[in-house]
């Protein structure tokens, strides 16, 4: 679950609604953030066209002369080839921010000129930072791509999963939270009832989830199912859980991994309620709802939350000890879903094989050849994202001047302080995490030497 709601179960959602963004598009803080940044957790990378064999050829090609001028030359080209695209890329961005507001709340699209005005007048700095970053520029290119198709929410989502940086989160802090330039998407209770207490697990025992755990299964797609999931879970005191959510987003052959910290209440009238509230990103908030559990074995969660863009959103993921979904136990999964009202036959299985990185491949060709594909993508948008722009906003384009020559300038400064609770949180995970990570060099060394001299000194 990574939103950026809280991904963690809704983190990754966070991660994925936070993982969240705005109204539709809202992602978890993981899956967990994803629900925090569900907004930014939306997308499916565009697929964009590549060059002929032939035109790559001569853009390797062209610079050789010799070792000093083909690098220069290179140099040169690359520089082109990425003013070019920033270039097409300011001309669009008025464009492609009204569409990927428009994408995060699909049931406003005809107030497309509220939404641009508002942005226009309130959140400039914000603006301008995200067309001066590449990370959050390619996020609004892939909004872009989502408008239309029938997995339009997921898809920008996806994207949210995908680009995720400061300039991203300050946008969407700007847009959605501070300046309610986005409306929320409301599905209340209606998708994700919260479950009768006569559903969940009574007799949980909080102490029992210290330690290393795994999501191995999900229900959402969108902020549930993502490879190698592993999470580290602390109690420090009675009542209180601290939560590190670690998962992945594939990106082309690639991935991208995520990581986002966590801290949950227990309900002292419902220890089945784990509660995470009070949050500043999207003001997001997620509940853990424990349907069953056995101690050092499993314990099934179904969450629901809610952040500034999207109210209502949830999922379900089962949690063990061990990285493959214990099977055995598959009868009382089955069991206790039912009973919030989700068909275990739904849920999907996790890949926690955790691979490496495929090798990397040779560094010019592929930056000339993703110049090449972004200089192509941006050319076929032009002459819509100009028709769009003058017929649905017409002030767009002189305030959008303003952006173009002050993207240079100096960016908002982040005032917000870290949350000590969260710092402290951090701090106590890394000493869970570091009992379950190998022995480094020097601790084998000193483990040798305890061996031969008998571990210490003696009198």
């Amino acid at each position: 679950m990574m939103m950026q709601t809280s991904r963690g179960t809704g983190l990754h959602h966070q991660a994925s609604v936070f993982r969240c963004s705005a109204a539709s598009s809202v992602m978890p803080i993981h899956r967990q953030h994803f629900r925090r940044s569900a907004v930014c957790h939306r997308s499916l990378r565009p697929q964009l066209r590549d060059h002929s064999s032939a035109d790559r050829s001569r853009r390797l090609c062209c610079t050789a002369h010799s070792k000093d001028n083909s690098r220069q030359a290179w140099t040169q080209q690359i520089a082109d080839g990425v003013q070019s695209v920033r270039s097409k890329a300011t001309s669009l961005a008025a464009g492609l921010l009204l569409s990927a507001v428009i994408a995060a709340a699909p049931v406003y699209a005809a107030d497309v000129a509220k939404v641009g005005t508002c942005l226009l007048s309130n959140c400039q700095v914000a603006l301008a930072q995200c067309l001066a970053d590449g990370e959050c520029l390619e996020n609004l290119v892939c909004l872009q791509f989502c408008n239309g198709r029938p997995d339009e929410s997921g898809c920008q989502i996806k994207c949210g999963d995908r680009y995720n940086d400061k300039a991203v989160e300050t946008f969407t802090k700007c847009a959605v939270s501070q300046k309610k330039c986005v409306p929320q998407r409301n599905d209340g209770d209606t998708v994700y009832p919260v479950p009768k207490k006569e559903a969940l697990d009574q007799n949980f025992d909080l102490n029992m989830v210290q330690g290393r755990w795994y999501i191995t299964a999900g229900y959402n797609p969108l902020f549930d199912n993502f490879d190698c999931q592993e999470h580290y879970f602390g109690v420090p005191e009675p009542g209180k859980l601290y939560a590190k959510i670690n998962w992945r987003i594939p990106k082309g052959e690639d991935f991208i991994e995520r990581s986002t910290v966590q801290t949950f209440k227990q309900r002292p009238d419902n220890p089945a309620l784990l509660e995470n509230h009070g949050n500043e990103f999207l003001h997001y908030e997620d509940d853990w709802y424990i349907l069953a559990s056995k101690p050092d074995e499993y314990y099934v969660v179904y969450y629901k939350g809610n952040n500034d863009a999207w109210k209502g959103y949830g999922g379900a993921t089962v949690y063990s000890r061990e990285p493959k979904l214990p099977e055995q136990y598959i009868p009382v999964f089955r069991d206790a879903y039912a009973k919030v009202g989700l068909n275990w036959d739904d849920f999907t299985k996790t890949d926690n094989t955790c691979k490496p990185h495929p090798p990397p491949k040779n560094l010019t060709e592929v930056v000339l050849k993703e110049i090449g594909m972004a200089e192509k993508l941006l050319g076929d948008e032009v002459k819509y994202v100009e028709y769009t722009v003058e017929n649905d906003l017409k002030s767009f384009g002189r305030g959008f001047t303003v952006f173009e020559t002050n993207l240079t300038g100096t960016l908002q400064k982040d005032e917000e302080a870290v949350a000590r609770e969260l710092r402290e949180a951090e701090q106590y995970l890394e000493g869970i995490e570091r009992q379950y990570l190998p022995p480094s060099v020097v601790d084998r060394l000193m483990m040798f030497f305890q061996s031969i001299f008998g571990g210490g000194n003696k009198s």
